[in-house]
């Protein structure tokens, strides 16, 4: 998979000018001369403090910890450097994918407070894929609404967001003289994901639960990805995709730096807008010059396919696959002429199992003879059983793409 990792990144560099940072400097136990670091000394002077009844032996223990392993470091997906000082107790996470993440690392009994895409999985139109998250405290959305005084209140070591949501201004306002520690992920990003595993599963002590995930990724799809990164450009076929994150409009597409083309290119397909960078509008007739042989359509829908529905339940992804067929401006490309538009979903393009859906359907559909043995729900459903203890089905139920073959 290193192949493959170093191919997507290089088509996926994301400049963002947010900066991780902890917002007061942090008490380590029994740290006498303030350097946040547990020297031979002074864990003789805790050992003393043990001896004279002081401190307990889960302290000492802590403490003794702290002087082998710590501090540790990482740089997060801004290139920001993090360290943490301390083993981590008390997290909040803001992120579907980042829950995800801390599930399949063993570690929610660290979390203390989630996003409401987590605490109110059904409401939110994630059915029930985090079911469990509704016991924590609900911070509020990233994207537009954090509740600060919520999130302070439950005293977190450490937040996880996305890369450029909540903004840094509005960290830097509401986080002031805290002592937590914020760390920005792209976990929704293939060319990330499981360098984010392994950073992850080192900082919460989790490094086993790290190598054990990436063994099932490499089992489960990793395999058919490393053909893939090997075929030539030739037999990769010409897509143009097209996505509409809820704005409506037509004729948007995603070019390098973007997560939707980081799955393109993994599995095997070669973005006619590959030039572009991040998200733009592009003309209509750019697109028909190009004469792509496939067509992929990405569009945020709330409330029709989803992770709970009925398997029969296509009919708004068929509308959208018709009203592509029916766009006059295309009809003499190849991918109309030959009916090759197809239609995948916001529980594809997502971090963590969506990888299994989003890159088997795509890779079933640009590559068909190396993704033939490959089936995305079964992939899907096992991810759930063995990392997330989730109890959904996605093998009878579930409408993810259009259409499905």
């Amino acid at each position: 998979m290193k192949k493959i990792y170093g191919l997507v990144l290089f088509f996926c560099i994301f400049n963002f000018l947010g900066l991780a940072v902890a917002y007061q400097d942090v008490s380590v136990p029994g740290d006498t001369n303030g350097d946040k670091t547990i020297s031979a000394e002074e864990l003789k002077t805790a050992e003393k403090d043990f001896e004279n009844g002081r401190i307990s032996h889960e302290e000492l223990e802590n403490i003794r910890l702290i002087h082998e392993s710590y501090p540790r470091n990482i740089n997060d997906s801004t290139g920001s450097e993090i360290t943490i000082y301390k083993p981590i107790e008390r997290i909040a996470v803001l992120t579907t994918e980042d829950y995800e993440i801390l599930r399949t690392l063993n570690c929610t009994d660290k979390i203390v407070a989630a996003g409401k895409y987590v605490v109110q999985s059904r409401e939110q139109g994630c059915g029930d894929l985090y079911a469990d998250g509704a016991l924590f405290v609900n911070i509020g959305s990233p994207t537009s609404s954090v509740d600060w005084e919520a999130l302070i209140k439950t005293r977190p070591d450490l937040v996880i967001t996305y890369m450029s949501s909540p903004k840094q201004e509005d960290l830097d306002q509401n986080l002031k003289d805290t002592n937590i520690t914020v760390i920005r992920l792209d976990s929704g990003n293939i060319s990330q994901y499981t360098d984010i595993i392994n950073k992850m599963g080192y900082l919460l002590d989790r490094n086993d639960e790290a190598k054990r995930y990436n063994q099932f990724f490499e089992e489960k799809l990793g395999k058919y990805l490393d053909i893939v990164s090997a075929l030539p450009t030739s037999e990769k076929p010409k897509v143009y995709l097209e996505a509409d994150f809820g704005g409506g409009q037509t004729y948007y597409t995603c070019g390098s730096g973007h997560a939707h083309n980081a799955l393109l290119v993994v599995t095997g397909g070669s973005n006619i807008f590959s030039e572009l960078q991040g998200f733009k509008q592009v003309d209509p007739e750019s697109v028909a010059m190009r004469d792509p042989e496939i067509i992929l359509r990405y569009k945020y829908l709330k409330d029709s396919p989803g992770i709970d529905k009925d398997l029969s339940d296509t009919a708004a992804l068929l509308a959208l696959v018709d009203e592509v067929l029916a766009r006059t401006e295309l009809n003499r490309t190849v991918a109309v002429k030959n009916k090759k538009v197809y239609m995948i979903t916001w529980d594809c393009t997502k971090g963590g199992g969506r990888f299994y859906l989003g890159m088997g359907y795509l890779g079933k559909w640009l590559q068909p003879e190396i993704f033939q043995d490959y089936n995305p729900r079964l992939a899907y459903q096992e991810y759930l059983n063995e990392f997330q203890g989730a109890k959904v089905d996605v093998i009878n139920k579930g409408v993810f793409v259009y259409p499905e073959e």
